[in-house]
């Protein structure tokens, strides 16, 4: 079933530039290869990453699984998208804008959602807590 309400997800990112000039969301993992034709269970996400990363500590495992699950299961189109930028120092506020797909061609970040960005805001718009 599927939800009837937006989630509001924050990521974060080494390359800004990636985020803001590409309007896309993005992880990393890319020796998973394309995690599309997988079933949608993080079970199914968990015997890949296992099978790739087969000297994995079991902690290591349950953190990357449940990151990669969430961005690739769980999140939804019309979610929203909470990210601080580190070069411009403003927090970016988007909507997911398409499934999970992989970009085979991009040089990092293959694991990727479109999205749409709404409005960009000088981190000085929020109080430290």
């Amino acid at each position: 079933m599927k939800n009837t309400f937006s989630r509001t997800w924050g990521i974060h990112t080494q390359n800004d530039f990636v985020f803001l000039n590409e309007s896309v969301i993005a992880i990393g993992w890319e020796e998973l290869g394309d995690l599309s034709s997988l079933d949608k269970t993080k079970d199914a996400i968990k015997n890949k990453y296992q099978a790739v990363f087969p000297t994995a500590k079991k902690m290591n495992v349950a953190n990357c699984v449940g990151s990669i699950s969430r961005f690739v299961i769980d999140m939804q189109i019309g979610d929203y998208i909470v990210f601080p930028s580190k070069y411009n120092r403003e927090i970016n506020l988007g909507v997911v804008d398409s499934e999970y797909y992989f970009d085979s061609n991009a040089k990092i970040y293959n694991h990727r959602r479109k999205v749409k960005w709404l409005k960009h805001l000088p981190r000085t718009a929020f109080s430290q807590g």
